[in-house]
Order: structure tokens, then sequence, then C-alpha cells
């Protein structure tokens, strides 16, 4: 009986490696209809030393295991130092982290993660989790059959028994909801943000085009919104100046001013804001990601006529959270989406206990269609 090759474990070093990584969950993946791939082009900025700015906070390693001379297996290792100081952990990250159904490739992936951060005196495995929020993150516990996000991955349900067998534990859970949007816009949502725009002097901008010289102004401080939005939720680290340019760089491209929604206050300072985007996952499966030479004719496309929307982001001053200021920005959005004729929209991750973000559907037909978690474990 032929003997079974060993699993070799590579470190990626090179861009012939590096393509080789970024595009092995095309072959796992192919023929699941739920499986969208992440933009190549992205990626290859997102992890080449020096091109990505988390660099100046983050140690990146990435890996392949192979089998013979076939690869059956890769995962992304992160050291987030800014991360493990706020949080006074000591914690090395796993992310894009895709396998065959055969626990030793995982066990072997994993380990040489491990192995990594205990060379760097670190004493917990933790993930998947990114260089930050803006990174994919969390593992599909739930909704296998259900297309993911283009800010989202889909994972097999084997790699959750995977970890658990490995002695993994879930560390934090997102929920993600399905909101279906009515015919006719309900008349008490512009009730409701005339009353917000008069009751603390805010109004809603008019962004002319996509243009930088249009959107630029508004970038740092929509990200720098983020930051303190999002700076007490779990694992959050925040995006300086140079990766607020990186992340405008990756999703201007994609935006339709139809669902950028910006409030500002009677000094032009942005109080709140939303940020959807007509889905690009299905014409980025019909390119396997590949944006060049031809596949973004199908990106714009998507961008123009797509009837489902990607939820990013939604961000509120937090001593404003309770005001109704977001109740202008989902009205806005709201009515562009029913002039478009769009389906439904994706929430994306929200932690389980972030209760104030998931009572903002209460007014939509919902589904909460899918989980994911992040995990830990101690390095042995």
């Amino acid at each position: 009986m032929p003997q079974t090759p060993a699993i070799t474990i590579v470190v990626v070093n090179s861009h012939r490696l590096l393509r080789k990584f970024i595009d092995f969950p095309l072959s796992l993946y192919k023929g699941n209809p739920y499986f969208t791939p992440y933009i190549f082009e992205d990626e290859i900025d997102n992890l080449t030393p020096g091109k990505n700015p988390a660099n100046k906070y983050c140690d990146f390693r990435l890996f392949l295991a192979y089998r013979g001379k076939t690869i059956v297996g890769r995962v992304c290792g992160i050291i987030n130092r800014f991360a493990n100081e706020k949080y006074h952990q000591k914690r090395v990250r796993f992310n894009r982290i895709d396998m065959i159904d055969d626990i030793e490739v995982t066990k072997a992936l994993l380990g040489a993660v491990e192995a990594w951060g205990k060379e760097n005196g670190l004493t917990e495995i933790n993930g998947p989790l990114g260089y930050s929020d803006q990174d994919k993150e969390g593992l599909l516990t739930k909704g296998f059959d259900q297309h993911n996000m283009f800010a989202t991955f889909y994972t097999h349900p084997y790699y959750v028994t995977h970890l658990e067998s490995l002695g993994f534990k879930v560390d934090a859970t997102w929920v993600e909801y399905r909101l279906y949007f009515p015919e006719n816009l309900d008349a008490k949502f512009t009730k409701l943000a005339d009353y917000a725009k008069k009751k603390f002097n805010v109004h809603l901008v008019h962004i002319k085009s996509k243009r930088k010289k249009h959107l630029k102004p508004y970038v740092y401080q929509v990200l720098g919104l983020v930051n303190r939005a999002y700076k007490d939720l779990y694992g959050y680290v925040p995006i300086d100046e140079k990766q607020m340019d990186h992340l405008a760089d990756m999703t201007i491209p994609l935006i339709n001013l139809d669902y950028l929604q910006v409030v500002c206050d009677e000094n032009e300072k942005v109080v709140a804001f939303g940020l959807m985007m007509p889905t690009p996952v299905f014409a980025l499966k019909k390119c396997n990601g590949h944006l060049l030479p031809f596949g973004w004719i199908g990106m714009l496309s998507a961008i123009k006529h797509s009837k489902v929307l990607d939820m990013l982001l939604v961000a509120i001053e937090p001593e404003l959270k309770n005001s109704g200021i977001l109740t202008i920005v989902f009205e806005a959005a709201l009515k562009n989406a029913i002039k478009n004729k769009v389906k439904y929209a994706e929430t994306g991750p929200e932690l389980e206990y972030n209760t104030n973000v998931q009572a903002l559907w209460k007014s939509f037909r919902s589904e909460q269609h899918k989980t994911r978690s992040a995990f830990l474990k101690s390095i042995d």
C-alpha cells in the first residue's frame, strides 16, 4: 500500500509563493456556490512586506502546507504588537486559514503559527483575526448555505470541528443579519430624520463624485470617527492616517454614492455616517478575484446594477449614540435602495452583545442567518 507523503510547512518568501498562497482557496472551493474569493490585487498589497501600513505595528508570516508537491493548506500568522500592548496580552493571531479536510494539515499549519509565536515570547494563539477590524475576521459557525459578503470569508463546516479537536475555545462571536427592504419608504423614517436634523442642527452631506477632491476631506474624519466609536469593541485596533489612505484606495473604487451617507454638524464636523455597497461578490466569483485584465468590467457593472447591498460600516459619535441621528443615515440609504429596487442588505458581523446596533434592525423584516467566532488556545 503506497505511503501518504508527509506534510511539509513552507514559509512564503517569494512573489511566486505569495500568488500560490492567495489563489489556494480557488481550488479548495471550486464548484462551491457560496464561496467568494478575495480581490487578488488587494491581497498582494495587504500581504507584501512594506506595502501594508499595518506593518508599522504588525509582523506577518505566511505558511503553506504541502503534501508532496500539492498545496493542501495555508495560514497567515500575525503578531499585532499594538493589540498585545493595549489589551495586556501575549497573543499571536492567525488569519486566512484554509485547508483540506485533514486535521493533520490543520494541526501542522497552526503548529507553525504557534511555534513562531512562542519564539517571540507569546503564550496564546487567537483567530481568525486580522491586522485590524478592517481586515476579515471570524470563522463561520452558522450559515454554510449562504454566500459570504465582500468584507467576510466563507469557510467549510469542518474548520470548526478541527479547531475544537485541537483544543481551541470560542473567544468572541459575531452575528449577521439579512435585512429585506420594503417597496415604499415608511413616512416615520422621514419624520424621525427631519426631527433629528432640527434638534441637533446637523445635515446630510451631498458628495458630488468619487474624485479625491470630493471624498478626501471626509476620509480622515470618517475613519477617525470609526476609531472613536469602535474603540471598546473586541480586539479593536485603531488605524492611523497611512492605513486610512490604504483603505480608501481599496474601497473608493467600489463605492456607489447612493449608499454613502455622511452627517455633519454646523461646523462641518462628521458626527455620523454609513457606508453600504452594491455587493461585488457575484462578480468576484466570475473572475476568481482577479480584476486584471478584464475582471474589473464585471465589478463596475455590479456596482451599478446589483440588487444586494453589503453594509460595511456605520458609526456615530459615542455621546450621540442614542440621539436618533443614525435615522438620517438610514432614511437616506433606504430611500435610494428603494429607488434602485434593491432586494436586501447583508449587515456584516456584529458582536453578539452589541444590542445597540441590533436594535436598529427592528424596523426591518430581518433574518439572523449567519454566525462566526474567533477562537483561542494556550500555546503548549
